[in-house]
């Protein structure tokens, strides 16, 4: 029997497989399969990997009859599947915020769990936009909407022209070039909003303040509206910290809000150690509704996590050399080998690299079509990450450093890199490939980018990839 957890019907839908040892089989997002940007369906493809006799766990809890009636949504896809969640006959469901928990929580790097405290924070989930759990999960502080940290930086990603739930990471870097003049304005409304008692009452309430939002943010230049939404996060999101703190010395933190990096570089001083886990949106809730019933039935407060690459599994032998000899003649080309990644994030598997030497931040920008502001993260080898870089860094690009060196195709205007340590036992070909490239430019880090094009998901399969290359002209090992 495997423990399969799924997350679907809102955004960013979700499958994962947990064996009966605790190892995560496989584990992906449904947009790799149906190429649709933050897919809300299952595809059909995903379905078919469930097996009879798996226990299946829906990530949001089918028991609130009040979620079931209001979130009734006709959907055909997959099979045996009906009108509202639960049709498909789940054999257990989680909570929202517990889904999100569980996916921080039983993934964490160390051992000790009386010293660990879990946030959650995300635009909505269940009514609830915010908690904080013991290591029991018993809930000791929450917040339900309209007061979201989550949804009123949406709706000001919304005012900007920008793609709501897609875009919200665009408004984060466009915040580095303007001042936070609004703040205060921000502040206001958000402490003024009164909590919802039911989604009609929450409606009402969020088109109000989304009429006093646009008039304010109309006259106000585009990158100081996204400064002053983003220093409204920070401010916020360190309240919530502070209060996780008098409960635990250590925090382990989910939500789609987890992916504020600029923030979760300010909260992690607070903290003796800190945990964001790949996949922190929903798509990771159908790992954490898994783990939580997994670690439930079995009495574990662990699941094995080893790395992210638990995707489709391209299979073909890459030679770093040749990756090299392209990059020193080319300066950029795609990786696409191995097991894809889980969680938002390219970490060397689906990815566009580049020569860092090189100011190729506007070359790699058109061809991805994406805003020439838009900034690259750089992947350095972990023995060499604290001669470029001075703050917290992780594996899977979770927090902002500042840089220390003066290439500027991985830095942005703040002088900040979002980077991926990439250690010495990762089993993705990018540190193969750091090694000979440092081997022969006495630079230990490349530029690593998504392998997609904006607004469509990362290349998935060999089918993908060779798309791809056909599509963009950019060489794809």
């Amino acid at each position: 029997m495997r423990y399969c957890g799924i997350s679907e019907f809102f955004h960013d839908a979700g499958i994962a497989f947990i064996t009966e040892q605790g190892d995560i089989e496989f584990a992906t997002h449904a947009e790799r399969y149906s190429k649709i940007k933050l897919d809300l369906h299952i595809h059909d493809d995903l379905w078919r990997m469930i097996r009879k006799d798996d226990y299946t766990i829906f990530y949001e809890d089918l028991n609130d009859i009040k979620f079931k009636k209001e979130h009734a949504i006709g959907h055909s896809q997959g099979p045996n599947r009906g009108l509202i969640p639960g049709s498909f006959n789940y054999d257990n469901s989680v909570n929202h915020h517990v889904s999100h928990a569980a996916n921080a929580f039983y993934t964490r790097p160390w051992q000790s769990k009386e010293d660990t405290v879990i946030m959650t924070i995300d635009g909505q989930g269940q009514m609830q936009t915010m908690g904080i759990y013991d290591y029991n999960f018993n809930l000791l502080e929450k917040e339900y909407t309209p007061k979201s940290i989550g949804n009123f930086y949406t709706h000001v990603t919304r005012i900007l022209g920008l793609k709501p739930m897609h875009d919200e990471y665009v408004t984060m870097g466009l915040a580095s070039y303007g001042e936070p003049v609004l703040f205060d304005f921000f502040l206001k409304v958000y402490d003024h909003l009164e909590i919802a008692k039911n989604y009609s009452e929450y409606a009402a309430v969020i088109r109000r303040v989304a009429g006093i939002l646009k008039r304010k943010i109309i006259n106000t230049p585009k990158e100081d509206v996204a400064a002053s939404v983003q220093k409204l996060a920070e401010v916020k999101i360190l309240e919530w910290a502070n209060k996780a703190r008098k409960y635990g010395s250590k925090l382990v933190y989910a939500g789609g809000v987890a992916e504020n990096i600029v923030a979760n570089s300010l909260v992690r001083p607070l903290f003796d150690d800190m945990w964001i886990p790949a996949a922190p949106s929903d798509a990771g809730s159908a790992l954490g509704a898994a783990a939580h019933i997994y670690c439930k039935n079995t009495g574990k407060d662990h699941i094995n996590w080893k790395d992210a690459y638990l995707g489709y599994d391209i299979k073909r032998n890459i030679n770093p050399k040749e990756v090299v000899d392209h990059l020193l003649n080319y300066t950029y080309c795609g990786i696409a080998n191995g097991r894809a990644e889980f969680g938002p994030r390219a970490l060397g598997n689906r990815s566009l690299i580049a020569d860092v030497r090189y100011d190729v931040k506007d070359t790699v920008n058109q061809i991805k079509r994406r805003q020439k502001y838009r900034p690259f993260a750089p992947a350095v080898m972990e023995e060499f990450a604290d001669q470029y870089f001075e703050g917290p860094m992780s594996e899977y690009m979770k927090y902002t450093a500042k840089a220390l060196h003066d290439y500027k195709s991985v830095i942005h205007v703040d002088g900040t890199s979002r980077v991926q340590i990439v250690k010495k036992d990762c089993k993705s070909v990018i540190r193969p490939i750091l090694e000979e490239y440092y081997e022969r430019t006495g630079v230990p880090m490349l530029l690593n980018t998504s392998l997609n094009i904006r607004g469509m998901p990362m290349v998935n399969d060999e089918k993908d990839a060779e798309a791809w290359e056909k599509e963009y002209k950019v060489k794809v090992f």
